[in-house]
């Protein structure tokens, strides 16, 4: 079933919501789009959230053509952080990216098909972001308005309402979805060769094992 065309962008033309692109774009496919959400600059990594797809983030990445806002986006980020001379979890910030836009990653080629079916690799370091976007330019900052649903309590400015870390997918026949790949290196004690061992790990949610290949 071939899926919804997306709304086209560039410059000169309309911004793409951010959770049509989440949801509706291809494993392997990208965009060049224009694109407003939330961003949010952590110790894990850097996101651009909506509240339209609450659970979904997208890892971000700068590439930038132009530096144009991007002192203006720094400060609004590290307000907070400013004011208490701390190190941590920025402010979020409104903002309009233009750039590229990633779907999913498409798990190597060289895996078994059954892994391949099941291994659904994220974009970033924690590994719960199915999507990316590698910014060019920064079209437009501004703080969150306080009624915004992505704003943060007052009683706690550092807490990210729209970043959740999606909750766990089940597979058919009650199994949870694969968690985990351990690409364990060996060597091999003919010929003095080293070998490549795939370890794969089906464990239930939030649940990591350790396997060791002798």
């Amino acid at each position: 079933m071939a899926r919804p065309a997306l709304a086209q962008s560039s410059s000169d033309s309309q911004v793409v919501p951010l959770c049509e692109l989440q949801t509706r774009l291809a494993q392997g496919e990208h965009r060049n789009v224009q694109v407003e959400g939330v961003y949010l600059s952590g110790l894990e990594g850097q996101y651009l959230v909506t509240s339209g797809c609450s659970g979904r983030s997208t890892s971000i990445e700068f590439e930038l053509k132009t530096h144009r806002l991007w002192k203006e986006l720094m400060r609004l980020s590290n307000r907070t952080n400013s004011e208490k001379h701390v190190s941590g979890d920025g402010d979020p910030v409104l903002v309009v990216f233009e750039g590229e836009f990633y779907g999913p990653r498409v798990p190597d080629p060289k895996l078994p098909e059954a892994i391949r079916k099941n291994y659904h690799p994220g974009w970033d370091q924690m590994n719960t972001s199915m999507t990316k976007m590698v910014v060019h330019a920064i079209q437009r900052v501004q703080p969150v308005p306080a009624d915004h649903p992505c704003a943060p309590p007052k009683s706690n400015p550092q807490q990210w309402p729209c970043f959740q870390n999606p909750a766990p997918q089940s597979e058919n026949g009650g199994q949870e979805r694969v968690k985990k790949l351990v690409v364990a290196i060996g060597r091999q004690g003919r010929q003095g060769q080293t070998g490549r061992f795939l370890i794969f790990l089906e464990v239930p949610s939030n649940r990591f094992e350790s396997s060791t290949n002798q």
